[in-house]
């Protein structure tokens, strides 16, 4: 099958996009596959024509790409790629990485146009509540697991104890974390604590930090690579996940699974399924809470165990190749019914997406 991947943003940016974008081509492509990328973002790569990575492309370009594949595949919304493909009428899917509405549960004229135009494509979400908030017809996919599963030591035999992988912005609630730090200090409870990422708040973060005065500082080690942080993870007992906003999925929460560490994340969006039975949850925004179940771990440790025997078999179904076979069924059906039978587009997403919900 002809695939065409259209990431509005794609490596060598970084996030969740990027990596759900880059492992799932890997995949495809595994399984025998023609997969070609486009995507906007510039900054070029040496293995961009091994990978078929068209960025930028001009919309003569485009319009021959999507001409050339049977199915479109839009790794989250973009109306620069549906519009395009709906013109050239080709089918398409479009994977829902994110909530369209604001914190405040309001949808602008901007997202209000782009959901109306998913209406014309098979929608795929990446846990079950986005689905239904999209009041359309919609399957759920999870985004895949980056690396592979090392669990590493025992949580009671690791040297450090929290650590947080993410972009240092507001969403990701690091004052939170450090907020639980403070009310473990004054409850006499000293922790080490690593912050991985970068971002706008870095800078005010580490001042933060540095006023809790704790005798072991927290260590910022800024933005790194997944292959060099993940022996990092599997040094520290807990992650903590403080998001304060509806977060759909957190990659990052897979990756703290994948190490062994015991994943504490903010009871909102996708998290908690994304976490599973294997951590904890504790309400978002709320420091005391955090710091309340940081402390029960680090007093008990054993009280993990449970969790951590729960992530191998949580995590397997998440494997790339696993969820590429998802993928690829969508893929399958959706040209037989819109392309092989002559199906009408919509119909065509409805048959599909009764048929796969039956399966699953």
């Amino acid at each position: 099958m002809k695939i065409l991947m259209m990431s509005y943003t794609y490596p060598p940016a970084t996030g969740g996009i990027e990596t759900f974008s880059s492992l799932m081509r890997e995949a495809f492509v595994a399984r025998g596959h023609d997969v070609r990328v486009v995507t906007e973002i510039d900054g070029t790569m040496p293995e961009d024509a091994e990978h078929g990575v068209i960025r930028r492309p001009g919309r003569a370009a485009l319009r021959q790409a999507i001409a050339w594949a049977d199915v479109c595949a839009v790794c989250g919304l973009s109306l620069h790629y549906q519009i395009p493909v709906l013109l050239g009428g080709r089918p398409l899917t479009i994977t829902h990485q994110v909530w369209q509405e604001s914190q405040n549960g309001t949808v602008d004229w901007r997202n209000r146009l782009r959901l109306f135009f998913c209406r014309f494509g098979l929608n795929i979400a990446v846990n079950s509540a986005l689905a239904r908030d999209l009041k359309m017809p919609a399957l759920t996919i999870p985004n895949p697991l980056p690396g592979e599963i090392e669990l590493g030591p025992p949580i009671a035999g690791r040297p450090r104890d929290l650590v947080f992988v993410g972009r240092l912005v507001s969403e990701k609630g690091v004052p939170v974390l450090l907020d639980a730090i403070a009310r473990l200090q004054e409850r006499g409870r000293l922790v080490t604590a690593t912050i991985i990422g970068d971002g706008p708040l870095r800078a005010g973060l580490e001042r933060y930090a540095a006023g809790l005065n704790l005798p072991v500082p927290v260590e910022f080690l800024g933005r790194m690579a997944p292959a060099g942080f993940h022996p990092i993870l599997r040094q520290h007992k807990i992650m903590v996940v403080p998001s304060v906003y509806r977060e759909a999925f957190g990659i990052v929460t897979l990756e703290g699974l994948g190490a062994g560490c015991m994943v504490l994340v903010s009871n909102a969006g996708g998290l908690p399924e994304v976490l599973g039975q294997c951590g904890l949850t504790f309400p978002m925004r709320d420091s005391n809470a955090l710091a309340a179940l940081i402390e029960e771990i680090l007093a008990a440790p054993e009280m993990t165990v449970p969790y951590i025997k729960a992530i191998p078999s949580h995590l397997e179904s998440m494997r790339p190749e696993r969820l590429a076979e998802r993928y690829l069924a969508v893929f399958e059906r959706l040209h037989f019914h819109q392309t092989v039978k002559g199906t009408g587009r919509r119909e065509a997403i409805r048959q599909t997406a009764r048929e796969l919900s039956r399966q699953t």
